[in-house]
């Protein structure tokens, strides 16, 4: 099997990110490859078809966990490092040397480089936060890269980060915990175990919490745990979601909750539980997803599939843009036009 066809049929999109101007979008899969697409292309009204995706291959040891963008660079994390590739917006440009590196301090009893595994940008700070395969949530100063800080307490390793700009940081690991943490304190402030919640718990799939979302109020997470919605105030259970598979994904998305995973749709809630939408994706599991307001609404989702789904309304699937594409197609990208169901 030709590599192209081999990484076709098993191409992994795990991470994405949109810059920091709002007009590009950019995935990154397990291969090593970045690819990068102009939203103009996707903007109303305009009916042509997409260009062919650039796609820019990283090294060969490469595993693109997550994506982060600030300002004109784009951070990648993968085994072990963290790293920048200045972008370029008036050329469209994407460095093909590293800026900048971060590597990850191995533990003393550490018997493999930890992976990097999600990243959260402070914006208003400068500071990164990388939950890792070390157990470890890393902050990091973007304007010098020191590693600041290290927040222990997980005992296995970490699948979500993400938290606001007062300071306030929540993160969900394999140990079924999700803590709270402060940046002005050593240790977490609260510690939640979903899985203990007997109408959480799903003992098939374990107690690991893969995705987690957070607003001014709530808090959402799930994995093998049933998704479910807490107050940010008490962190107290409020109330749990139908989603029927495995989570990887859920954010708080315009007024709606959106939930992805092992399973052929993704979902769109409303806070109270109600489904609004039931969408279908090719995906085997869905791992990422990215969505903006301004300057339009658009969101892609993507995982174990070789095509980004791009929605545009948030109760439709839209279009199926594929990232690698034949040599024989490479002049012929296509969109595919279908409709949710409700």
């Amino acid at each position: 099997m030709k590599e192209r066809e081999l990484k076709r049929a098993y191409n992994n999109v795990v991470a994405q990110t949109i810059s920091t101007s709002q007009k590009f979008l950019f995935a990154g899969n397990q291969f090593g490859d970045i690819f990068i697409l102009s939203l103009k292309e996707l903007e109303k009204g305009n009916e042509e078809p997409p260009s062919k995706l650039e796609m820019h291959p990283q090294d060969s040891d490469v595993h693109i966990n997550c994506l982060a963008f600030h300002r004109d660079f784009l951070i990648v994390g993968t085994i072990g490092l963290i790293y920048g590739l200045k972008w370029d917006e008036d050329e469209e440009m994407l460095s093909k040397n590293r800026a900048w590196e971060i590597k990850i301090p191995m533990q003393i009893d550490a018997v493999q480089v930890p992976d990097v595994n999600c990243l959260w940008l402070c914006s208003e700070t400068d500071a990164l936060f990388a939950g890792c395969g070390d157990n470890i949530i890393h902050k990091i100063n973007l304007e010098d890269g020191r590693i600041e800080r290290e927040f222990r307490g997980h005992t296995d390793y970490i699948h979500c980060v993400v938290g606001q700009s007062e300071g306030r940081i929540y993160s969900g690991a394999e140990d079924g915990t999700v803590r709270a943490w402060c940046d002005k304190q050593k240790q977490e402030t609260s510690v939640m175990e979903p899985y203990k919640n007997p109408q959480l718990l799903r003992p098939d799939w374990g107690k690991w919490i893969g995705g987690m979302a957070v607003n001014d109020d709530w808090l959402i997470c799930g994995g093998g745990p049933r998704p479910a919605i807490f107050h940010l105030g008490a962190m107290q259970y409020t109330r749990a979601f139908d989603f029927p598979g495995r989570v990887h994904v859920c954010d708080f998305v315009d007024d709606a909750v959106f939930i992805g995973g092992e399973h052929n749709h993704v979902q769109f809630y409303t806070l109270n539980g109600t489904l609004q939408a039931n969408i279908p994706v090719e995906h085997t599991a869905t791992y990422s997803s990215v969505w903006q307001m301004d300057p339009f609404k658009f969101m892609s989702i993507a995982g174990f599939s070789n095509k980004l789904h791009i929605l545009k309304d948030f109760r439709f699937l839209d279009s199926k843009l594929e990232l690698y594409v034949d040599d024989s197609d490479a002049d012929n990208e296509e969109l595919y036009d279908e409709d949710a169901s409700f």
